[in-house]
């Protein structure tokens, strides 16, 4: 891993007999100051990673629960003058030492260069980029390594054992998407949830965390006992946060992250 915070959490986790917990929201929603607010305290609850998503005009990987978390996000003044940058995660940043991954589509964050000022300043320390291409992702990648922050690469298991090699060469976190299709999919199935993960580390000893479908504590325990490092959790969040029921998202998070409490029986020793 590039990233100094990202070796730290896990290294804390791996320490306590833990699996990382990584909490979504998107920037700016409901405002920019509540955003950030509700971010802290969700490390403060027991989130391990921030995941932030950078407010998209087109978030076409996301179900409409956060699809709507951007547009509130994109309604607000400042976003709306392109004062991302300066308001929000610069505070972030000075709010929590936790380590933060700006989730975000090419155009906004790729073509705009905002993935670089956000390296260069070390306000972030990974990059989850959905729509680029495995290519486009190595390119940043190489970018922002010397700059301690980790591209966090997406496989999932349609994928062809030549294209998971490919996927995992020189990764240090993968994404580990358990459905196809957009988040926050309630119906969606999580099936051969092991096997999946015994697959994976046939090729690679990266972090790797779970995601899409992990929507109750049970969910995360599962996951987690099935030997991923980590779990990704974000539409059930961000419904919390829409609804104004902070209350509910924190205790929400303080039972997932009992979850990710580790077995003696758990494989990974990094």
């Amino acid at each position: 891993m590039a990233g100094r915070r990202n070796r730290l959490a896990w290294k804390r986790a791996l320490k306590r007999r833990e699996a990382l917990l990584i909490g979504y929201a998107v920037a700016g929603d409901p405002d920019l100051d509540r955003s950030i607010q509700i971010a802290g305290e969700m490390v403060e609850s027991g989130v391990d990673i921030l995941e932030i998503g950078v407010p998209s005009a087109d978030p076409r990987f996301d179900g409409e629960i956060i699809r709507r978390a951007h547009r509130r996000a994109l309604r607000h003044p400042d976003v709306e003058k392109g004062q991302l940058p300066l308001f929000y995660w610069p505070r972030l940043r000075a709010r929590t030492d936790a380590p933060i991954w700006a989730m975000g589509y090419r155009r906004e964050l790729v073509d705009s260069g905002l993935y670089m000022e956000m390296a260069r300043n070390g306000w972030i320390d990974g990059l989850v980029l959905p729509d680029c291409t495995l290519e486009e992702q190595r390119d940043v990648g190489q970018r922002v390594a010397e700059l301690g922050v980790d591209v966090i690469r997406f496989v999932h298991a349609a994928m062809s054992d030549r294209e998971l090699r490919e996927a995992v060469d020189g990764a240090g976190i993968l994404y580990v998407q358990l459905y196809r299709g957009t988040t926050g999919d309630l119906t969606a199935r999580l099936e051969h949830l092991r096997p999946l993960c015994a697959r994976l580390r046939r090729y690679t000893d990266a972090l790797l965390v779970a995601g899409f479908g992990l929507s109750t504590a049970e969910r995360v325990r599962e996951a987690v006992e099935s030997g991923f490092d980590g779990a990704v959790v974000g539409t059930a969040l961000v419904a919390c946060c829409e609804r104004g029921e902070l209350d509910h998202l924190y205790r929400m998070i303080a039972d997932m992250k009992l979850e990710t409490k580790l077995g003696t029986k758990h494989g990974s020793k990094r």
